[in-house]
């Protein structure tokens, strides 16, 4: 991502995907801020690798002023508040996240109880006038579009605690400017939100939806939520062996571990997060607490019941939307909670005791400091840091020689295959491994990283299927000047597409990586120079490359009298695109309206005035006995549903009108889940075996 936004924006990169580009837009985030503060710090060093590593370290600067800025701000004295705030900056979180990097800066969960705090007491605050209050209110409002700029994960959390203080000053003893406030402030960051994913809406509207990009489950809302023994364990690298093999246990024994166990609060955020259940129970009981201390145990209390198993989390996800699914990095909102609870407990301990006895328990309260630094980190592992450092110089030498060996510019076809994003391993090769490249790399362009789902992306998943002769005749037509190929992808080690490779070109590679797991072949001369394929379309690249395939596969030879055969993965040459259709089965493939409300298939070139529309198709449940209805243009055909395969023909007069579009619309998509069937959630309409224009 940093390399991506410094040489550009996050959006596209010309260097990867090549050469039909790394569009990200079918990848919505709200991460503008963090980008921003990724690409300063690019520009600065003119470094990825340096970026990375001063984002990560600007992270606790920002995160420790935030928080001890609201811990005053919820009355802490200095020294408490300084406690706090070490105390949150160093959270197990912090350190386990690093390889979500963007949630490492979680600044914006203090800002958030912060402003609900403002919000809560707003009624009681005298706000100032003049030119004064409003500049106040428009760094309000800016800020709180800002907070929309972090992360949606964030944000929504943000949004729940904001919640939380509408709620309350509605059922509560009514306070309308408390509300008012809220509404004004949910709004604000909602906004912000919609700003940073504006773009990924209009990519959607203009170019339909991907289905193999980002696909949410409302399940994953139950397996991605934490437990509470997970708040309360202490990380599973602990420095005492036997707090560490505890946890190490627990998470080898017990079902649904996997991220959530990065919410371990430490051993002074889980004291702090207990004693807030012992004050809801003491506020029930009738006891008089800390009108502060309730706000903060509240908003905690929500909190938890959003991010838990079975909680809010679920409920959301299957009313609402399942786009939000990790519900346990809400976590870190919960330890900032209990952390200023905690230390709000003990400052009003230290009130009851005069003299030097309040020295005596601000003594402790650093001492619990210390213990909780000493819980919350673990040492240094110095045999992981020269492990990463040896793979890092390891790639760039590499990548360095490959660099030099090449005209500046140059194109390197990369194999194996690996979609771009968010895939499982393949074999040794981590999911991001082939981004190596372009990482280490000032001017080369790479195949790897176009997005998946998308025409780059199934041009070269085809392309990969094909004997290495034909691969290296369609490279040489799309400019590409050398093969770049990591053995760890493949199950023989590369051994079998090494020797293919050497064989087809008459040479071994010329460059090895220092541990021989990946090689460099050179293309030599005879490959299309790049300017001639400068602004062409990706059907008009593969055309060039004399290789149709696209995000549907490899296209086939057919006629429109022969049709469609929906038993096979691919499409035929005279389909331009199409829509609205689930995986391919023995028999054929199904509509499926959760990814399109009708099938779509649109027509390379324009269909014949009169022709006769045949259709082997079978109904799923409910649609048997209703009518099928067809447009072609402003033409409707309605086909009534037999039970069971059966063949229909409709003899179709478009007169005048030109029409490449089909569409099909099912009577009553309708998933098996509701039926009773089984867990399956598609919206099936009808199974379509074959489609022709006679």
């Amino acid at each position: 991502m940093a390399q991506r936004v410094i040489e550009g924006w996050i959006f596209d990169n010309p260097r990867s995907g090549y050469p039909f580009g790394s569009n990200f837009l079918d990848y919505p985030g709200s991460d503008s801020g963090n980008l921003l503060v990724l690409k300063l710090l690019g520009l600065v060093t003119d470094s990825p690798y340096a970026a990375v590593s001063l984002y990560f370290l600007a992270g606790f600067a920002v995160t420790f002023v935030c928080a001890y800025g609201a811990m005053r701000a919820f009355g802490l004295h200095r020294p408490f508040a300084l406690a706090g705030a070490m105390l949150f900056n160093f959270v197990p979180f912090h350190f386990l996240r690093f390889d979500h990097l963007f949630y490492t800066w979680y600044f914006v969960a203090p800002l958030f109880f912060h402003i609900a705090l403002r919000i809560a007491n707003a009624s009681r605050a005298a706000p100032p006038d003049g030119p004064q209050g409003r500049l106040s209110g428009w760094l309000a409002a800016a800020c709180l579009l800002a907070l929309g700029c972090f992360g949606v994960y964030y944000a929504a959390f943000g949004l729940i605690l904001l919640g939380v203080v509408f709620l309350a000053g509605l059922l509560g003893p009514l306070d309308l400017k408390a509300v008012r406030l809220a509404a004004l402030a949910i709004c604000l960051v909602v906004l912000g939100v919609l700003a940073n994913v504006a773009p990924n809406v209009v990519h959607k509207y203009r170019n339909g939806p991907n289905p193999e990009v980002a696909q949410r489950s409302a399940v994953d809302a139950e397996l991605y939520a934490f437990k509470l023994v997970q708040l309360v364990y202490p990380r599973p690298d602990h420095r005492s062996s036997r707090a560490g093999n505890m946890t190490k246990r627990y998470n080898e024994t017990f079902p649904l571990v996997n991220e959530n166990f990065t919410s371990s609060l430490g051993a002074v955020g889980a004291a702090g997060f207990l004693g807030m259940f012992l004050l809801l129970c003491a506020v029930l009981a009738g006891r008089k607490v800390d009108r502060k201390l309730q706000l903060v145990a509240l908003l905690s209390f929500v909190l938890f019941m959003f991010g838990t198993i079975g909680g809010f989390g679920s409920l959301f996800a299957q009313l609402v939307t399942s786009a939000l699914r990790g519900w346990s990095r809400i976590s870190i909102f919960i330890a900032f909670g209990a952390l200023l609870f905690f230390f709000m407990v003990l400052q009003a301990l230290c009130r009851r005791f005069p003299g030097e006895r309040r020295l005596a328990l601000a003594a402790v309260a650093a001492a619990v400091t210390l213990v909780g630094l000493y819980d919350q980190t673990t040492t240094a592992c110095r045999s992981c840091i020269a492990a990463t450092q040896t793979r890092f110089e390891r790639d760039s030498d590499f990548v360095a020689a490959i660099e030099r060996s090449l005209a500046p510019g140059s194109a390197v076809y990369q194999l194996p295959y690996m979609p771009f994003p968010e895939v499982p391993n393949q074999v040794r090769l981590a999911s991001y491994d082939l981004a190596s490249g372009v990482l280490n790399s000032r001017s080369l362009k790479w195949s790897y990283a176009g997005m998946k789902g998308r025409n780059g992306d199934g041009f070269f998943r085809a392309l990969a299927q094909e004997p290495v002769e034909k691969q290296i005749k369609v490279i040489r037509r799309l400019g590409f000047a050398g093969v770049y190929i990591d053995r760890r992808g493949y199950a023989d080690n590369g051994q079998a597409i090494v020797q293919r490779f050497t064989e087809a070109l008459g040479h071994g590679p010329a460059i090895e990586r220092a541990d021989k797991e990946i090689v460099f072949f050179p293309l030599g001369p005879g490959s299309t120079p790049q300017a001639e394929l400068a602004g062409l379309s990706d059907v008009e690249l593969a055309a060039r490359a004399g290789f149709i395939a696209d995000r549907h596969g490899l296209r086939y030879e057919a006629s429109l009298a022969q049709g469609i055969d929906f038993k096979r993965p691919d499409y035929p040459i005279f389909v331009r695109d199409i829509a609205g259709l689930s995986v391919p089965e023995a028999w054929g493939r199904w509509t499926d309206a959760s990814l399109a409300p009708a099938l779509r298939i649109d027509f390379a070139a324009p269909l014949p005035r009169r022709f006769t529309l045949v259709l082997d198709a079978r109904p799923f449940g409910p649609n048997a006995g209703r009518e099928l209805i067809v447009r072609m243009g402003s033409h409707t055909l309605r086909i009534k549903l037999q039970d069971g395969p059966a063949e229909y023909r409709q003899v179709v007069d478009l007169a005048d009108e030109s029409v490449s579009r089909i569409e099909l619309v099912p009577p009553q998509p309708t998933s098996p889940q509701e039926l009773g069937q089984n867990g399956d959630q598609r919206k099936l309409g009808i199974g379509i075996a074959r489609l022709a224009i006679e």
